[in-house]
């Protein structure tokens, strides 16, 4: 295909533009060979690839190294009315995030906390946040009176929050990008700020009240690439420009599994299965499965890969599988790409 027609291969993500998913999305997309298209939520990204015609592949948020799993891209991927049967991952990525408070500076002061003051005890601030702040430019700050972002931001967040805006409210919006947009909207008079990137600040003609904001300052989002297995069966994505690790030809493979109603045990003989054909489970997510109350879904990603031929331990195992689960589903095996 000569990707610089215009019949160039489409690849859906969390949008507005700036938004870290985008952002994740062009390390491995480049918008020369690819139409990236924003999204207003994760599960219409998974709809997008699901869609006859629709798109190539979608970038969305799987896991931060700080906050944990996102929590709707898990839902989509569980997929309990059956809406994505087609959907497989088929690719991880992984991104730098350094959040930013952005908005409309009191008095045209804006904080960098990377410089300057160094907090004292009395602000107990765990010794593994950045201990750089400056808390005379913070005063900046008094005028805001709401603050919007994506959950997963606020959760990543939530030391600089209770130190420096404790009882300022706060709005989930879709998205952080989404929120540094919200902002722009209420032009400079808001007392609004966003959580987001500096990107996005830039974008929307934001300025930065604080910078690394984040709990941690090696916070990281794990991104999954996903592909249409029934249109696009051989699709991989590509390379990240960007490094990423050595480990050469490993692989993770994602699947979800429900359980019947059985003695207990039952999730620890459905585990050693793959202990059993030496495969190393890496995670383990659950959500409720809504067949009835406290019933569960649950989602594990092993190190391996499903091979196309017969024999091999990941598919061995999934044959096991059969014996001591009600159901279970092949979500997709993609190259490691952890960082190193």
């Amino acid at each position: 295909m000569d990707r610089t027609s215009p019949n160039k291969l489409k690849v859906a993500y969390l949008g507005p533009v700036a938004s870290y998913s985008h952002q994740a999305a062009l390390t491995c997309f480049d918008n020369e060979e690819y139409l990236l298209e924003a999204q207003s939520q994760i599960k219409d990204a998974f709809a997008a690839v699901q869609a006859a015609n629709g798109s190539d592949f979608a970038v969305v948020p799987f896991e931060n190294s700080t906050y944990g799993t996102v929590v709707f891209t898990l839902d989509q991927c569980v997929d309990q009315e059956s809406k994505y049967p087609d959907l497989l991952v088929c690719g991880e990525l992984y991104l730098p995030v350094h959040h930013c408070l952005v908005g409309h500076a009191s008095k045209r002061r804006s904080a960098n906390l990377s410089q300057e003051h160094v907090w004292d005890d009395d602000n107990q601030m765990q010794a593994n946040c950045n201990p750089k702040r400056s808390s005379t430019l913070m005063k900046g700050l008094q005028h805001v009176s709401m603050i919007y972002s994506h959950p997963a931001a606020f959760g990543q967040c939530e030391q600089f929050l209770s130190l420096y805006l404790k009882g300022v409210g706060k709005q989930e919006v879709s998205s952080t990008s989404r929120a540094a947009e919200m902002v722009a909207e209420e032009g400079p008079s808001s007392r609004s700020a966003a959580i987001s990137s500096s990107l996005a600040a830039d974008i929307h003609g934001l300025q930065l009240l604080a910078e690394s904001i984040q709990d941690q300052d090696d916070n990281s989002t794990r991104f999954f690439v996903l592909k249409n297995g029934k249109s696009n069966p051989q699709g991989l994505a590509p390379s990240p420009r960007q490094p990423s690790n050595t480990n050469g030809d490993n692989w993770k493979t994602l699947i979800s599994f429900t359980l019947a109603q059985q003695p207990s045990g039952t999730l620890a003989e459905v585990l050693q299965i793959f202990k059993n054909h030496g495969l190393n489970l890496t995670s383990i997510n659950s959500r409720p499965s809504l067949e009835h109350t406290w019933h569960y879904v649950f989602l594990i990603e092993v190190q391996g890969r499903r091979d196309e031929a017969d024999g091999g331990a990941m598919n061995q195992a999934l044959q096991d599988l059969d014996t001591k689960t009600k159901g279970w589903k092949w979500l997709g095996s993609w190259r490691d790409r952890s960082p190193t």
